[in-house]
């Protein structure tokens, strides 16, 4: 079979496998990735970090005449599917339909897992021998900490897991004509949660009480209407490679006039405000909130969690300065903290690489090669966490987030389905992203 063939009876198998997290168990796919490359000989490594839960690893070892690639870490971790019944396909049958693979986790990131062991398989079997070592890393619990995937194998073995680059998820999406992003960094992320008291009496006599609820509610309308302070630093290399006119660039490069453009750009290509939104500011979102203990009593207590997404540069200090000002006279009745342990994990902090460099362009020279000369990548910074941020603060590793789609979905609509009801990869980018990945792997480590 061809890498494309192998690559999507690998998607199907591994969205089937159905390793939500939590609790993730994904050593069930973890296992179906090794059986794969196994069947070409190749010779892998699985590191149990817990009950049902590694990694795995295999090297195709260089001779020590150029630097090291990594691909990976590949996630076969998937988020839950909160309403099946809202899919028109199955979320875990890995049905092939319109010329898409439908599943939770198709998307993010399964077909690069799928198409890496493919590629990575391949090279084995014709006896590659590359001037660096070329690594494949498949790792659980991305979706959660990564403290039993790429986290942990960074801490516990970082002598086996070191690389001077690597490509993982995301990019590849078309932006425009002829152009293609990759992530070159990421926001960082940092997690709390935000605790209110009151003072629990009867809910028939609620004048004058303490509810905290009703002062998680006016921390929550707070926390939506306040305004971080704006940069342009992060859209403009992106804007100066955007397929678009010398006004509209200029125009997108005025902090004063970007909250309307943001707006105007919503009524037409919501997609593209989101991005634009997300990538110019620090972002506060209250996502789960619980209060009180029954509907006749005033709630003494009451939390929300909040996702609050950095740039690169934007530290903890910041954080809560700016969770003070959003909060205001509340702030000092709120009770600041991380969320429970086995709720969510260490803040990350924005981070980067560089956006220029020999692998990039490599990547680039295989985008012309597959999708023409005129074709062009353009630089993003990645609105959410991945694992590259593990690997790019222990060593220096320079990542990118790399794939290439097809023309069957757009940017927007491609970002819309990640972790969303009907997610699916085009088979069309599934068959370029494994090409891509050989031709990167022969052209940059011969």
């Amino acid at each position: 079979m061809s890498l494309r063939e192998e690559s999507i009876e690998l998607i199907q198998e591994l969205v089937k496998n159905k390793c939500v997290n939590p609790p993730g168990n994904e050593m069930k796919s973890i296992k179906s990735v090794n059986r794969y490359l196994q069947s070409y000989g190749s010779e892998t490594e699985i590191f149990k970090t817990d009950t049902n839960r590694g990694n795995l690893l295999c090297t195709i070892e260089g001779t020590g005449q150029g630097p090291s690639l990594m691909f990976g870490p590949a996630h076969v971790d998937v988020v839950p599917v909160e309403d099946p019944s809202k899919w028109e396909v199955p979320p875990f049958s890995g049905k092939i339909e319109d010329g898409c693979i439908w599943g939770r986790g198709t998307l993010d990131m399964l077909y690069i897992v799928a198409t890496q062991a493919a590629v990575f398989a391949h090279l084995y079997d014709e006896g590659f021998q590359p001037k660096g070592d070329l690594k494949f890393l498949v790792v659980s619990d991305e979706e959660a900490a990564g403290q039993y995937g790429a986290g942990y194998m960074v801490k516990n073995y970082p002598e086996k897991v070191k690389v001077d680059y690597l490509i993982t998820e995301t990019g590849g999406h078309p932006i425009g004509e002829n152009r293609f992003v990759f992530a070159y960094g990421e926001k960082g992320a940092t997690w709390l949660r935000l605790n209110f008291k009151g003072e629990e009496q009867h809910g028939s006599m609620p004048f004058k009480s303490e509810n905290a609820v009703v002062k998680m509610a006016d921390a929550v309308r707070r926390l939506k209407e306040y305004q971080p302070p704006l940069t342009t630093e992060f859209l403009d290399v992106l804007i100066e490679n955007m397929p678009i006119g010398s006004t509209q660039k200029w125009l997108l490069r005025r902090e004063s006039l970007l909250p309307r453009l943001i707006e105007m750009a919503s009524k037409d290509n919501l997609a593209q405000a989101k991005i634009l939104h997300a990538l110019s500011r620090m972002t506060i979102s209250p996502n789960l909130c619980q209060g009180g203990t029954k509907v006749n009593v005033v709630a003494g207590g009451a939390y929300v969690d909040i996702d609050i997404r950095t740039l690169p540069g934007q530290n903890a200090q910041y954080v809560h300065e700016h969770l003070k000002k959003a909060l205001g006279p509340l702030a000092e009745e709120t009770d600041v903290g991380p969320l429970p342990k086995e709720a969510g994990s260490e803040p990350s902090y924005g981070n980067a690489s560089e956006v220029e460099s020999p692998l990039v362009k490599q990547m680039e020279r295989s985008v012309k090669q597959l999708k023409g000369t005129t074709c062009k990548l353009v630089p993003m910074l990645m609105p959410g966490v991945t694992d590259c941020r593990f690997f790019r603060n222990e060593f220096g590793t320079q990542a990118y987030g790399f794939s290439l789609f097809d023309d069957t979905l757009d940017m927007g609509e491609l970002l819309g389905l990640i972790h969303g009801t009907n997610e699916r990869v085009p088979l069309g980018s599934v068959g370029l992203t494994a090409q891509s990945y050989m031709l990167i792997a022969k052209g940059f480590l011969t």
